[in-house]
């Protein structure tokens, strides 16, 4: 996806900020200002309109599919190797 210069001077935001900020856009959890600007953004650029289409879409396919956990062995299982995993930051 191209950034369009046209698309930053109307909404201050890039084609690639668009992309990182889709998941938190379609779930309602941006701030006021900087949902403005996405929409304002997705209004002028048919390439950005068409990737929020496409994640929202994926998000909606997503609320079919059954909901499944991990057995609790393979749980504790996953929480011993990841406390293994983690590096402690510095």
């Amino acid at each position: 996806m191209k950034d369009h210069p046209s698309q930053w001077i109307v909404s201050g935001l890039t084609c690639r900020s668009i992309t990182e900020l889709t998941s938190d856009y379609l779930d309602e959890r941006l701030p006021i200002v900087r949902k403005v600007r996405v929409t304002l953004h997705l209004a002028t650029c048919a390439d950005c309109r068409a990737y929020v289409e496409q994640i929202a879409l994926v998000q909606d396919a997503m609320a079919y599919l059954p909901k499944l956990l991990p057995s609790p062995i393979n749980r504790l299982r996953l929480s011993q190797h990841f406390a293994r995993c983690q590096t402690p930051l510095q």
